[in-house]
Parts: C-alpha cells; structure tokens; sequence
C-alpha cells in the first residue's frame, strides 16, 4: 500500500458473519469500524468509498447486528461492526452483539486497526471507555474519528479536537481527527492514516 496516497479504487460486499469461521477465507488485512449506535459509521463508510448506498443509512439505531465484509482494492476487508450502547436493544441481541465483537477483535491477526467513531457533540460515555481500554488490552491500533463535525461551529470543532486529543492520550490512539460525511471533511486524513497502519500489499 502507498502510505501517502491511499485511495478506494474498487470496492465491493463479500458477505456477513457472526464467528471466525464465517469470515472471508482469504487472508487480506482487516480495518474493524465500531462506534455507539448512530454514531454515522454507515455513513463514514459510504464517504470513503464514495457511494451513497454502499451500507444502509438508517435513523433508527442498532441496524447494523452482523459483521458486514467489504473489501477494497482487492487488498484488504472494511469490516462494519454492529454499534454498541443502544439501549432498546434485547438483552440477548445485546449479549449476542458482544460476542461477535469479542470475537473478531481477541487473537485476530488480520484485525490491523480498529477506527473508532466518536459522536464531536459527545463526551467520552462508559462504554466508548470500554472498547478502547479492550482494543489496547488485545494490542489493537485504534484511530479515532469524530463524527458528524459539521453539526458543530469551526471555533468549537478545534477546541473539541484538542480536548479530545488530550482526553484520548492514555489510550494511545495514531491518529485523532475530524470527519463530516456532509462536507468529506476528514476522508484524505482517514484515508492516510488507515494506510499508514495496513501495509500488506499495494492497494492503491
């Protein structure tokens, strides 16, 4: 992959999964998506593949309650994990949504980085706590994106950035930066970072 200019030239559903052995069999890197329930990961991916209806848009949170497999490039797999913290959710949806996550992110190799989705307008909740403290605990790089920064005026997005960069130090994460799936603001940085972590191979 070049880790300067890393671009979605070709991208394409290969299928859901619940468990390991459901995965694609090939052995192509993974880039895990994972965020609280309508967070905008959904659309996140669509903005970095340029398509509008590459994973559904909903605004009715918990959609998302399989792993969905994209892969890019022919070079390595976006994976779109269920979201977490919806509380409407079933317990055993709940419980079952957990496993899978458990199960992608210990021993898994292929997991290369973990971009986390973060809500600009929100504070750090318990449970976004909870998956970078699992992600760190299993050696997972995380990158954090904060969503939905056009809902937000310059002035505060920058001061948000900060104290987000600031917040998020103990975790460790590569990279901390702004997104909007409105403006596209954030998909280059996104993009490289993603690179700068996932270099099997020329995806570009």
């Amino acid at each position: 992959m070049n880790k300067g200019n890393f671009e979605v030239r070709k991208i394409e559903f290969v299928k859901s999964a619940t468990k390991p052995e459901e995965y694609p069999s090939d052995d192509l890197p993974f880039v895990g998506f994972a965020g609280r329930s309508n967070v905008g990961k959904s659309s996140l991916l669509n903005t970095l593949a340029n398509r509008k209806k590459l994973a559904l848009v909903s605004q009715t949170p918990g959609r998302t309650r399989l792993l969905n497999f994209y892969r890019v490039n022919e070079a390595l797999y976006f994976v779109d994990l269920p979201g977490y913290g919806f509380a409407k959710a079933p317990k055993a949806q709940q419980a079952q949504w957990e496993r899978m996550m458990n199960r992608f992110v210990e021993a898994n190799a292929r997991l290369r980085v973990m971009v986390t989705l973060l809500d600009v307008r929100r504070e750090l909740e318990p449970d976004d706590r909870a998956l970078l403290d699992w992600l760190v605990y299993h050696g997972v790089p995380i990158i954090v994106a904060l969503t939905k920064a056009d809902k937000v005026g310059h002035g505060r997005r920058i001061e948000t950035l900060r104290a987000r960069q600031k917040e998020l130090a103990p975790w460790n994460p590569a990279e901390v930066l702004l997104f909007s799936s409105l403006t596209r603001l954030g998909r280059e940085d996104l993009l490289a970072a993603i690179a700068r972590l996932v270099a099997p191979s020329d995806a570009t």
